[in-house]
């Protein structure tokens, strides 16, 4: 957060995950989706075959004879469907950027709470065309249809009990999704911020690093505090060593006393100095008496 509030840190790094984000959004490819519902159904005249008498059956309706044998038949349609045989021959291969399900309804929101109770047949398309959506959509449904008629005529049921399929929900017009432009988008900018103070940090700390192993950089003693023993330089305040501190001075500039100077060693030399002065003046007295 630091660096972030920086000024040259922080709008730069930025400035570079918004660009990075909206990079990523326009770089993902766009992908169209298209679904469709379909459900099962008896003929009017139901699952039998009238073998007596000529004479009219009684009929009933379709919508009122879901049974647990037209769910076990939307079953078995559904994983014929979703062979990868199959799925090659609608033009959808394992890598490709087609993408085809086929299920019950569970993975549809509209169909999740109602699918157990009849035997619906759901159909997805998803691809970076919309022709493609299209195409694949219209041979998946026409693939069902086939699979049906032919696995009712291989157990040879009369065709007047076939079971019929019909449209619940037809096929919807390929639709934008965005989400993956979503995903990749935010993922670019969550990597232009993370890389982005990831480079700052790091640059600050080489700096840091070198400027504590720079020799020149060092903290160099304080010549006031720390004198050069080696050269014999003079003491800290710059004076000599026989000099009166400043304080010791007398104010107004005047003469110091004789009590406030400090005492001078005197040798033998200076001792005798005048002594043979004083023994001629001597002389020259006694001369004139």
């Amino acid at each position: 957060m630091g660096l972030a509030r920086k000024k040259l840190i922080g709008p730069p790094v930025a400035v570079v995950a918004i660009g990075l984000a909206l990079t990523a959004y326009f770089l993902v490819p766009s992908r169209y989706v298209s679904t469709a519902s379909m459900v099962l159904t008896v003929p009017a005249t139901g699952g039998t075959l009238e073998t007596g008498p000529q004479r009219r059956p009684g009929l009933t309706n379709p919508l009122l004879q879901f049974n647990d044998a037209l769910r076990t038949t939307a079953g078995i349609l559904i994983l014929s469907t979703n062979t990868p045989e199959v799925a090659a021959e609608l033009g959808v291969t394992e890598d490709g950027p087609t993408v085809l399900t086929v299920n019950d309804g569970r993975t549809n929101p509209d169909l999740l709470g109602i699918s157990t109770n009849g035997p619906f047949v759901y159909v997805e398309v998803e691809s970076t065309s919309p022709a493609v959506v299209r195409e694949v959509m219209r041979k998946a449904r026409l693939r069902i249809r086939v699979e049906l008629a032919r696995r009712q005529t291989a157990l040879g049921a009369p065709v007047s009990t076939h079971i019929a399929i019909l449209d619940v929900m037809p096929a919807s017009v390929p639709r934008l999704v965005v989400t993956d432009r979503l995903l990749g988008a935010a993922s670019g900018g969550l990597f232009g911020v993370v890389a982005g103070l990831g480079v700052a940090y790091g640059v600050q700390r080489l700096r840091a690093a070198r400027r504590a192993g720079e020799p020149g950089l060092r903290e160099a003693p304080d010549p006031v505090t720390e004198p050069s023993r080696e050269n014999g330089a003079a003491p800290s305040n710059g004076a000599p060593p026989d000099a009166v501190p400043p304080s010791a001075a007398p104010p107004n500039g005047a003469r110091p006393h004789a009590e406030d100077l400090p005492a001078s060693p005197v040798t033998a030399e200076e001792d005798t100095g005048p002594i043979p002065a004083i023994e001629r003046e001597g002389d020259q007295l006694d001369s004139t008496t």
